[in-house]
């Protein structure tokens, strides 16, 4: 029970993390802008937007691809702009991104690429301080709630290719999860662990 509990919080956190408009748009017809790096504390519900100044995020955007384990994954990621956060009550851009995962001969393993935008699976966070790579994070619903972070950066000057960095975690896996049994070697890998992602 505390197992469904905890999924439908997990539900209505992801759903209202990123909302088209917050409550403050009426309120705010001017935003104080600060830049993607500012990590500082930004005061809360004070028409804060913390905006892609530098214009980093849309090298990201598109679609890349990469291969491990005799896998293919193709990641499409796409910029959202001044979307106001529930969470941290204040609006930024963020990247979010789509997957499909292919198996050695073609077989769709894992397939989110026509969900809304509203939906996805992978939303990100902020760039690091600590070395200065984008995070983001995954909650999978449909695999019992499998979550996440992830880490990308440019592995080239030409932006053509990225380290992706994943750690994945599952946590209170429930009975009626169709894992539940398996060792952990045979839990679902929809997401490679380490990887260099090609642009296409």
């Amino acid at each position: 029970m505390m197992k469904k509990i905890i999924c439908i919080l997990a539900i209505v956190y992801g759903s209202m993390l990123y909302s088209q408009k917050g409550t403050l748009v009426d309120l705010c017809p001017q935003k104080t802008i600060v830049p993607l790096r500012t990590w500082t504390e930004i005061p809360e519900d004070q028409c804060y937007y913390m905006k892609d100044t530098l214009n980093e995020l849309p090298d990201y955007e598109g679609t890349w691809m990469g291969t491990w384990n005799g896998k293919t994954i193709y990641i499409t990621f796409k910029k959202m702009s001044e979307k106001y956060s529930w969470i941290d009550k204040y609006y930024s851009d963020f990247l979010i991104a789509k997957f499909k995962t292919v198996d050695a001969n073609g077989n769709v393993l894992f397939d989110n690429t026509q969900i809304s935008d509203e939906n996805v699976k992978i939303e990100g966070l902020s760039f690091r301080k600590i070395d200065g790579k984008y995070s983001l994070i995954y909650i999978d619903p449909e695999l019992c709630y499998t979550t996440g972070s992830i880490r990308i950066n440019f592995a080239d000057a030409t932006k053509t290719q990225m380290e992706w960095s994943y750690g994945q975690r599952i946590n209170w896996i429930d009975t009626d999860c169709y894992f539940y049994n398996y060792p952990e070697n045979q839990y679902p890998e929809p997401l490679p662990q380490n990887v260099i992602l090609t642009k296409q």
